[in-house]
């Protein structure tokens, strides 16, 4: 028996960040594949969760639901099993209202509150869940809803003359400071869900360069948004070392 350890970033797309704070049973993301081939079961995982505009939120609870490709049926000769991915729970920022994926579901991880640290990273919060023991079979999806109001929206804007698709890697910002909303590795969108880029680094309170250059037009004032504020680490058992 092994362990195996995957960083999860589920998509939130911009335009929905952007339209309102998320409430209570909202839909968080949407049933995300996760690489966990090797795997045998979920063991562990840690959920980092972004602030308000570069503070961190007032946590409320996450519930986390874990779902597979693989649908077993009775082995008696007829049935055979089945072998696709769930169907959707819905749009992200809205309640679950959808159906089809009852026989994918496999799993259901409830993070509370208080299983999030206080504000003492300033511009995000973090929460540990050990002793799982839930069985992989297929592939592996996660989705997440919401226990309370969750805010992503920012007010950083994009301080440029508007700007072709593929002409910039560096841009500029105001209306706020981008070192407590953005760090490598995030991808950002604008809230109509034009793709800016990666994140390769920070250079000043005002000023990031991207990866490449920008995949879409971007204009003037777009307010821009990581479209992954939720990280999930999962930590497997593998029986396949």
């Amino acid at each position: 028996m092994s362990k195996i350890f995957e960083i999860v970033k589920p998509v939130i797309p911009a335009s929905k960040q952007h339209a309102a704070a998320f409430a209570d049973a909202d839909i968080l993301f949407d049933w995300h594949k996760i690489d966990a081939k090797r795997a045998s079961s979920i063991s562990g995982l840690q959920c980092i969760v972004r602030g308000t505009d570069g503070t961190a939120q007032t946590m409320v609870g996450i519930d986390l639901f874990f779902a597979t490709s693989h649908i077993p049926t009775p082995s008696d000769g007829v049935n055979v099993s089945v072998d696709t991915e769930p169907t959707s729970l819905g749009s992200a920022n809205a309640a679950v209202n959808r159906k089809g994926w009852f026989n994918n579901l496999i799993g259901y991880v409830p993070i509370v509150a208080g299983d999030f640290n206080d504000a003492d990273l300033i511009n995000l919060n973090i929460a540990t869940k050990s002793g799982l023991d839930i069985p992989i079979n297929g592939d592996l999806y996660v989705a997440a809803i919401a226990k309370g109001a969750l805010d992503f929206r920012t007010t950083a804007q994009i301080n440029e003359a508007n700007f072709a698709a593929g002409s910039q890697t560096v841009i500029t910002f105001d209306t706020k400071a981008i070192d407590v909303l953005y760090a490598p590795g995030d991808v950002l969108h604008a809230s109509d869900d034009a793709v800016l880029g990666t994140v390769k680094t920070i250079d000043l309170t005002t000023q990031l360069t991207l990866t490449k250059s920008n995949e879409d037009d971007i204009e003037n004032n777009d307010v821009i948004y990581n479209v992954s504020p939720i990280t999930l680490i999962m930590s497997f058992e593998s029986w396949g070392g």
